[in-house]
């Protein structure tokens, strides 16, 4: 026995002590964790050590944060706006029992087959508004006018485009002034 020495390999006898020695300080860890009980009363002391930072935390947060003062209260008592007269106002109204300089008209749509247009046209009158169609021929080519109108009112001209632009219509205007009786 003594030619072939230990038949115990030299590994064995490095990783056995080695994984005795974890074993032990495994155990040692173990012995220094708390117990169910103790590790809540653990957690319960946290947690109020946490609300009571949070508390703190908002109280100086409160403090520090300071409400905005406003001079202008008093810059306003103190100062004087002046207000012009309506005479010295550059905007002059036009008098209600003028009568209008200006018709207005609106082409919603030009095709070239009367049939779409007298499409739109009837789609318009369902709208309430009042449309022809208008056809004019350019460079050899018939086309033909959705027109809507005419209005001598700008009110109504601004209500008539409302309608149409809600249907995804962007109508064109076309103003035209009025003769004036002599």
């Amino acid at each position: 026995m003594s030619e072939g020495g230990s038949r115990i390999p030299k590994i064995v006898w490095i990783v056995t002590p080695t994984i005795a020695a974890v074993f032990v300080g495994f155990l040692f860890f173990l012995s220094t964790v708390p117990s169910g009980d103790e590790l809540d009363a653990v957690k319960g002391d946290a947690k109020k050590a946490l609300q009571t930072g949070v508390e703190r935390a908002k109280e100086e947060v409160v403090k520090k944060v300071a409400k905005p003062e406003y001079d202008f209260y008093k810059l306003l008592e103190e100062s004087e706006v002046p207000v012009p007269s309506a005479e010295d106002s550059p905007y002059k109204s036009t008098p209600k029992t003028e009568a209008p300089g200006y018709e207005y008209t609106l082409q919603a749509a030009s095709f070239r087959s009367e049939e779409q247009a007298d499409s739109l046209r009837v789609k318009l009158i369902i709208e309430n508004l009042d449309s022809r169609i208008e056809q004019v021929n350019v460079k050899g080519t018939d086309y033909y006018r959705v027109m809507v109108g005419p209005f001598t009112d700008r009110s109504k001209l601004n209500k008539a485009q409302d309608t149409l632009a809600s249907h995804s219509i962007n109508a064109l205007v076309i103003k035209k002034p009025l003769k004036k009786a002599e």
